[in-house]
């Protein structure tokens, strides 16, 4: 791919990334940084791209990848933070329980890899099941939780 390419691709495209990410759920300024990140690692690996057209989608994929992968690595403590006493109570993390208790144990698996940020096809690697399978799966899932709870 040529440079000059890339850079017009890079200026139509950058702002289209960065509400691709906000619209996922990322903070304005985070959304800023992985967008950057996202287009320097497209520069980096251009090689690869197999249709110049398609290059905004393309970085599009290597931006939600890296936003979430943030959600994979535990952010490390400051050494000199002491341990800091809790005392909210966060019942949205009990909603969530109770909405994965009402899923068979191979649905809760999946769903709970989905809530960790892993995409479908990261998944299908782990369980030999297809992309689209691992998708319908979620979605039924998500269909009998629904179900259910309108019943309880």
């Amino acid at each position: 791919m040529q440079p000059s390419v890339y850079a017009n691709a890079f200026e139509s495209g950058f702002g289209a990334t960065r509400r691709f990410l906000v619209s996922r759920g990322a903070p304005l300024d985070e959304a800023e940084e992985i967008a950057q990140a996202a287009w320097v690692r497209g520069w980096e690996y251009r090689d690869q791209l197999r249709d110049p057209s398609l290059v905004s989608f393309w970085v599009n994929s290597i931006a939600r990848n890296l936003f979430r992968a943030r959600f994979r690595t535990k952010l490390p403590l400051p050494l000199d933070a002491g341990p800091e006493p809790s005392y909210a109570f966060e019942t949205h993390s009990l909603d969530l329980r109770r909405m994965l208790e009402h899923c068979e144990a191979a649905d809760r698996a999946l769903l709970e890899e989905s809530l960790e940020g892993y995409s479908a096809e990261e998944m299908s690697r782990g369980t030999g099941i297809s992309t689209v399978g691992i998708r319908v799966r979620l979605l039924r899932a998500r269909q009998t939780i629904r179900r259910r709870m309108e019943l309880d």
